[in-house]
């Protein structure tokens, strides 16, 4: 019987993961997105270069630690299929199976302790309802076919292998003790350094360590002292890294918690993600695909605790204190509650980022479905209740199959994203450059206006919007006139030094004759001088490249060279000094390219080679240069 349940239980699995690869099959084909092209485009290695790897790996702007798993996986994707997106989606969609499988595994593993009265084969139908669901639900599309979400995915790839080595660790720490070291103290700690250097996420493993033990293994402190193996784990992988985080906490709460560049502060962001959490979990439970997007800019922010805030939270304190009640007595519902709040300890709550994205419910949507798939499959006063697993499951796949279609054209999302939520302007943005894209330049500006009616505080779609205008014979004297109100007033966006960037780049072509390069220097002097703004280095320095950039343009060649190597102290960046030499080789200023490829190699030497990818080209191009100088 035994032996049929597992073959069973292995065709059923073959099927799920076949089914989900079938289904996401045809968006493989979909575009590059948004950080897309920062992150993957911009950063492509064609070939197995040691040197630009290892550029690749060390020069990601990405969280606190770069993410160099996430950014290696991603450049070898590169290598072996190209810069096409479709090798970069096709292995998110295997990491995706993988995970699927791993969640399965670690269901399995831990239902016969939160629910020690069922059955074997009830266990095996929850955990594969359960996975089946995860790896097939519309939420998951925004993640598996953004292919920069690889690193979520990797995150969450190896936070579940180091729960399953830790589960696995744990069993054998009597008898196999050295099964257990092994598991223990090698692979799990290499198993949680890929995770944390997959995205910041994996410092959640010891808090869902922490959960299992307090809920599944029901860890007292009498069982803490008498297992001598699992205490020492324990105190080295959970409790010192607990205590550690908090004291790193606490001391660098003001850059951890710094929303000078946010349009909300701390108090509003919290207040705001009560609702936003409850969101995710009616995406998750109550799936809608109006309500899932690449887009969700156009959460409004909750500016005062009035009576539904308060609600909210009484709510949240109440799910939480169920969580803590039910530890004992039905453990299953403990856990899908821990599971979804750890989860979102980090993305969700006092760090400064913005309000809310669907991929943070990549790992944590496991816990309430499993939460109700558990309820419907054990719900003996009405055993018809499993068959709501059956129809949930049909509604996911018609739900994702939808999408996926979606997500297949760049077209199709925006065009989506702006019928839902019209009040998205990043939807309104993208859609702008993709009508301008198509030659449709009075469709592209109309989209910017209402960018500009979106987004009061920021002057980025001001001189966005003056971009598309250029050559057209328009006064652009208003749009900088508009643009340096808002500057004074509020600080920099990264959109707004983008938009920037490309004015530069157009003046730099020559493709705007109504632009006058001092109009741009007055916005930059302008933007300097804002109070936040002065407070930021790194924006600071973004505009002094900018700056410096015009300067060269003029004929200020000196105090071009003078503003970007500030500007380079500022941020610590090479590439502001990769960008100027290219800016001076253009200009055919060999001297003063020649005078900063020299720097760039003293950098390159004090960090040991990190530069070389770079170095090497510049110092061709300015061998090319030279001979061209001399041909002449």
């Amino acid at each position: 019987m035994y032996g049929k349940t597992k073959i069973v239980t292995a065709g059923a699995i073959s099927f799920l993961l076949l089914l989900t690869a079938v289904i996401y099959w045809q968006g493989l084909d979909g575009p590059f997105l948004l950080d897309d092209y920062l992150n993957i485009v911009q950063s492509h290695v064609d070939s197995f270069s040691r040197e630009e790897i290892y550029y690749a790996i060390t020069h990601n702007e990405s969280g606190l630690l770069g993410r160099p798993v996430s950014v290696l996986s991603l450049v070898l994707t590169g290598i072996v299929h190209g810069p096409d997106p479709w090798g970069y989606k096709y292995h998110n969609l295997l990491i995706h199976l993988l995970n699927g499988l791993l969640i399965f595994w670690l269901l399995v593993k831990l239902l016969p302790r939160l629910s020690p009265g069922t059955s074997v084969e009830k266990n095996l139908l929850v955990a594969g309802i359960t996975s089946g669901i995860w790896l097939l639900h519309p939420l998951m599309v925004s993640t598996v076919l953004y292919a920069v979400q690889r690193m979520a995915q990797l995150s969450a790839l190896f936070t579940l292998a180091s729960l399953l080595v830790y589960i696995e660790a744990r069993e054998c720490s009597e008898k196999q003790l050295l099964k257990f070291y092994l598991l223990a103290y090698l692979a799990f700690p290499v198993c949680l350094l890929l995770s944390v250097f997959s995205k910041e996420n994996g410092a959640l493993i010891p808090v869902y360590i922490l959960a299992i033990e307090l809920i599944a293994y029901q860890l007292s402190p009498r069982d803490f002292i008498n297992n001598k193996h699992i205490s020492g784990f324990l105190a080295i992988f959970v409790f010192i890294p607990l205590t550690l985080g908090s004291v790193y906490l606490l001391t660098h709460l003001d850059s951890i918690t710094n929303y000078a560049l946010r349009d909300f502060n701390m108090g509003e962001r919290l207040m705001t993600e009560l609702r936003v959490v409850l969101m995710y979990v009616k995406m998750i439970l109550l799936p809608r695909l109006a309500d899932m997007t690449l887009f969700h800019d156009y959460i409004q922010v909750t500016r005062s605790f009035d009576m539904v805030t308060g609600l909210l939270l009484a709510l949240f304190i109440a799910v939480i204190g169920l969580g803590f009640y039910l530890r004992k007595r039905v453990p299953v519902i403990s856990f899908a509650i821990a599971w979804f709040v750890v989860s979102h300890l980090l993305e969700s709550t006092i760090i400064s980022l913005e309000l809310m994205f669907e991929h943070r419910n990549y790992l944590a949507a496991v816990g309430p479905l499993f939460a109700v798939v558990y309820f419907l499959c054990n719900c003996k006063p009405f055993p018809k209740l499993q068959y709501v697993n059956a129809a949930f499951f049909l509604l996911v796949i018609m739900l994702t199959v939808t999408r996926v279609q979606e997500w297949t054209h760049r077209e199709t999302i925006f065009n989506v994203a702006i019928m839902e939520h019209p009040d998205s302007y990043r939807a309104q943005t993208e859609m702008a450059n993709l009508q301008y894209q198509a030659g449709n330049i009075q469709a592209a500006v109309e989209h910017l206006e209402i960018v500009q009616n979106l987004r009061e505080q920021d002057f980025g779609p001001v001189i966005h919007q003056a971009v598309y205008l250029c050559g057209s014979g328009t006064d652009l004297t208003p749009w900088f006139e508009k643009a340096e109100e808002r500057a004074s007033q509020f600080p920099v966006t990264t959109y707004s030094l983008s938009a920037l960037d490309n004015m530069v780049a157009v003046l730099n072509n020559g493709d705007c004759p109504e632009l006058d390069p001092q109009d741009i220097l007055s916005l930059v002097n302008v933007a300097k001088h804002q109070s936040v703004n002065l407070t930021s280095e790194q924006y600071l320095g973004f505009l002094e490249k900018i700056e410096g950039h015009v300067q060269l343009i003029i004929g200020n060649p000196q105090l071009s060279m003078s503003l970007m190597l500030s500007a380079y102290e500022r941020t610590g960046m090479v590439i502001i000094l990769e960008n100027m030499v290219e800016v001076l080789l253009h200009f055919d200023r060999l001297t003063e390219a020649e005078q900063i490829i020299n720097y760039i190699s003293e950098i390159n030497a004090e960090s040991r080679g990190t530069e070389t990818a770079i170095l090497i080209p510049l110092q061709e191009q300015l061998e090319a240069a030279k001979r061209k100088r001399e041909a002449n």
